[in-house]
């Protein structure tokens, strides 16, 4: 939720597998998030992996338009940009609700237009299946709502005092965590790309064992890493998440 979250400092770029295939890697934001978050990725990424931020509507250069408040519009939406790269490979990244869009995304990609990513990345979301438990956070009555925000810890304390961008801010969150709070799993069979899945050592909002469940979405290979960090250890643990996605892609 911190659309001003530092950028780490250039690295060298890991070593490419020879006469790779390129590889497009679209990336969704979390709640709140602005594509922007994964301008700098392709520094960081083998030379044949493109990366490619998708910006949701409501935020950056896509501040005019109204947000979705529900998953499957939502997706309907972003689906012609992944389908756009026609026969070529691509890879799917999403975080925290991310996550789940990315997760409907390849589903959708692989059911419905025979075009199934060949890796599925996600992080800090619990497995789709698992019910959620907490009660609904876009409803809240503002005083909580914002509360809520500070206790996801992802949010500036100086972006929450300032009330003429919280006016921006609110608005998109609400609609954002609609979308989750909204969701409803629907059973059907597992992936056939794998799946790594990211989870944050001491994230109270995602516990390790939920991510550890998507295991169960996918035919191929499952992967769990472990960082370091709360809810958004994307921000504070970006070098080695870049690290393990060179590596996945890099096989």
């Amino acid at each position: 939720m911190d659309p001003t979250a530092p950028t780490p400092p250039p690295a060298h770029r890991p070593a490419d597998r020879a006469g790779a295939a390129p590889l497009r890697m679209f990336c969704l934001p979390y709640a709140g998030g602005s594509a922007r978050m994964y301008a700098d990725w392709e520094r960081h990424l083998p030379a044949f992996v493109q990366v490619v931020p998708v910006e949701p509507p409501g935020r950056g250069s896509r501040v005019s338009e109204p947000p979705h408040t529900r998953l499957e519009p939502l997706v309907d939406e972003l689906l012609p940009r992944v389908l756009a790269a026609g026969d070529a490979p691509y890879a799917l990244f999403g975080y925290s609700l991310g996550a789940l869009v990315a997760f409907e995304l390849a589903r959708v990609l692989e059911r419905r237009h025979r075009r199934p990513p060949v890796h599925l990345f996600v992080g800090a979301f619990r497995a789709p299946h698992l019910p959620r438990t907490a009660v609904p956070d876009h409803d809240l009555p503002e005083p909580q709502f914002r509360e809520r925000l500070r206790a996801f810890n992802g949010t500036p304390e100086d972006v929450l005092a300032d009330e003429s961008l919280m006016e921006l801010l609110v608005p998109i969150l609400r609609a954002d965590l609609a979308v989750a709070d909204t969701y409803r799993h629907r059973p059907d069979r597992p992936l056939t790309c794998p799946i790594t899945a990211f989870a944050g050592s001491d994230d109270a909002e995602v516990p390790v064992g939920s991510v550890a469940r998507w295991r169960r979405h996918t035919h191929a290979g499952f992967t769990l890493k472990v960082l370091e960090g709360d809810h958004f250890f994307l921000h504070r643990q970006e070098r080695a998440l870049l690290a393990e996605l060179a590596s996945a892609v890099s096989v």
